[in-house]
């Protein structure tokens, strides 16, 4: 695997491997629920998973796909292609809403339990998040960020941080 060097990039790698991990975790609750039944929410499992997604789809896709679009994307476009970035953009697009409604759909789960249709919605929505954010990321993993690593200058790292953890923050 290649190494980033710049440690803003490094921490985008970071939250990859994380959502990859999450996303894992769901579709295998998936695979065993099955779309038919809604689960037991209070099974200590679901709950955790449930409290996770809630937490982090919005916010770690949030600030994570905002940090790309306004202060990586603009930068590979000077450097590089803007084929790249419009494809990622698009990407962001499709995936913001549907982690969006998937964390609405765990917060109310986590809160009530699944109510009429929401499973259902859950599942479907679920499975659609992972296929298409796993692609997403391996992506960036193989192209995106690697190029980057080789483009930016390694004295940009500490305007990039700042520019990250206000985001993360804000």
């Amino acid at each position: 695997m290649f190494q980033l060097t710049m440690p803003i990039l490094q921490t985008l790698h970071e939250e990859h491997m994380a959502v990859l991990a999450l996303l894992e975790r769901l579709e295998n609750f998936l695979g065993k629920q099955g779309a038919g039944t809604a689960p037991d929410v209070s099974a200590p499992d679901t709950a955790g998973l449930l409290s996770d997604l809630a937490e982090k789809l919005e916010g770690e896709i949030g600030h994570h796909y905002t940090f790309e679009e306004e202060h990586l994307f603009p930068r590979f476009q000077e450097f590089a292609d803007a084929g790249i970035p419009m494809m990622l953009r698009g990407e962001h697009d499709t995936i913001r809403p549907l982690a969006t409604r998937l964390a609405e759909l765990a917060r109310g789960a986590r809160e009530g339990g699944f109510a009429g249709d929401d499973w259902a919605e859950f599942h479907r929505l679920g499975l659609e998040m992972v296929e298409r954010e796993v692609f997403h990321v391996q992506k960036e993993e193989m192209g995106f960020l690697p190029a980057l690593d080789q483009m930016l200058p390694p004295t940009i790292n500490t305007e990039l941080e700042q520019a990250y953890n206000a985001l993360k923050e804000g």
